[in-house]
């Protein structure tokens, strides 16, 4: 990245919902953050050749990356890095408890076309005068403390915005910076509750299956109901294509369906449902599939 770059902190205001301030840097400082910005733009791009729309259901290779439409957040920094800068209000470190930070972005514009590198904030890269003294060398050996609020940049970029696509990697890292809510849906107590009922499901205890669903049963249980796939095939035919796999745990009691009550087993019954489960073509073994996309 060359020439004029910007700053800006992607911080929270009173009521939860996403600002942009200005982070003022001298021209010696800005230089040196452009190098490590551009420096992390390339090992985030290095060995990516693939990009796969986000859905929430599996992680990418280490030469894929997920990308996404339309996220409130990544408008609001495109928007800043066309805007006047001197037209937001500037970053004060010290006001982090009531404006929590939770990204940093730079940006630049070429031919029309918007980019965008962030990094993701975390409280540890606050170093709040008012938490702890912050000690710094003077000259000599001797520490003093410091009377000036810092912080710290992060070593990587959580995500890149090429207009309105915003890529990233990590669904973990991401989500603290963007809203994602949308895209990786849990099932509430009262969908756990639904497919309790089901007519092709059997669950011994209805109250200990939602009270021990943890967020990866809650998610698989929201997209085995969202496709249908209870409606879409008989229990036979689920039961004939189970046999197939020895390592799941699949057992079918009075024509319907037995969700086991050991959470291992139960998380292979849910997988099979949504065909994340594929066996090898040479070994013949089992394996939990990493992507669900069609070759």
């Amino acid at each position: 990245m060359t020439g004029q770059q910007n700053y800006f902190a992607l911080v929270k205001d009173g009521n939860g919902n996403p600002e942009v301030k200005r982070i003022r840097v001298n021209q010696t400082l800005q230089n040196e953050i452009a190098r490590v910005f551009a420096s992390q733009k390339t090992s985030f791009e290095s060995g990516i050749d693939t990009e796969i729309d986000f859905n929430g259901d599996w992680k990418p290779d280490q030469n894929e990356v997920l990308v996404i439409d339309g996220l409130a957040e990544s408008a609001l920094m495109v928007n800043a890095i066309n805007a006047n800068a001197s037209s937001f209000s500037d970053l004060n470190i010290s006001n982090f408890s009531s404006e929590p930070i939770k990204a940093i972005f730079t940006g630049t514009i070429n031919n029309g076309n918007t980019s965008v590198l962030v990094q993701k904030f975390s409280s540890r890269q606050a170093l709040s005068l008012n938490e702890l003294p912050i000690i710094k060398m003077q000259t000599g050996n001797t520490f003093v403390k410091s009377t000036d609020e810092i912080f710290t940049l992060d070593n990587k970029l959580v995500a890149t915005i090429e207009n309105n696509t915003t890529k990233f990697k990590s669904f973990h890292n991401a989500r603290m910076v963007f809203d994602l809510s949308a895209q990786y849906v849990e099932a509430t107590d009262e969908d756990l509750e639904d497919i309790t009922q089901h007519a092709s499901i059997e669950v011994a205890d209805a109250d200990v299956f939602i009270q021990e669903a943890d967020t990866q049963v809650r998610k698989m249980v929201h997209t085995i109901s969202s496709t249908g796939v209870l409606e879409n095939y008989t229990v036979t035919e689920i039961s004939n294509a189970a046999s197939n796999f020895p390592s799941v745990t699949l057992n079918v009691s009075n024509g319907k369906i037995v969700i086991p009550t050991e959470k291992r087993e139960l998380k292979e019954v849910l997988h099979f449902l949504l065909e994340d489960i594929y066996k090898g073509p040479l070994t013949g073994s089992d394996y939990l599939t990493n992507s669900k996309r069609s070759l």
